[in-house]
């Protein structure tokens, strides 16, 4: 029978298995739509901005909308497994103080923020819902225009 750490080890590398699956659909999913809204670009740059490219601009725009709710959804259930992995990893550094296994990650993360002082302080999913609302936009200007050309 396996003894309260290796069942604290397993628990913690589910939860950030999980957090990775998390990401890889992320990943995923903004790939399908930059290559779906690439295409659509292509297709309006061939055919040129007329009305009947609506058919083109507004999916891409909700496309855009669909990619950044998915992009904050993603990070709610990324913050959720971090925060479970945190607190296993708390519990097995109690099992283990002689590892110093906190004040460690503290410093790592000390000597981080020192290197990267403005950089650490914008959140990734905002790039990517960022990224996904300049696609929504992009898709409503183009839209717009088609509608009052």
């Amino acid at each position: 029978m396996a003894d309260g750490t290796d069942v604290l080890l397993e628990l913690w590398k589910e939860q950030r298995e999980a957090d990775r699956q998390t990401e890889n659909q992320r990943a995923t999913l903004t790939n399908i739509i930059i290559i779906v809204v690439a295409a659509g670009l292509g297709f309006i740059a061939l055919s040129g901005l007329r009305p009947t490219m609506l058919v083109v601009t507004l999916p891409m725009m909700a496309l855009g909308l669909y990619g950044a709710f998915a992009c904050l959804k993603f990070h709610e259930r990324c913050a959720f497994h971090v925060g479970q992995a945190r607190g296993l990893r708390k519990k097995i550094a109690e099992q283990f103080p002689d590892l110093k296994i906190e004040a460690t990650l503290r410093a790592t993360s000390r000597e981080q923020r020192g290197r990267f002082p403005q950089l650490r302080r914008i959140r990734l999913y905002v790039v990517w819902t960022t990224l996904h609302g300049a696609i929504a936009a992009a898709g409503a200007g183009l839209s717009m225009w088609i509608i009052i050309s």
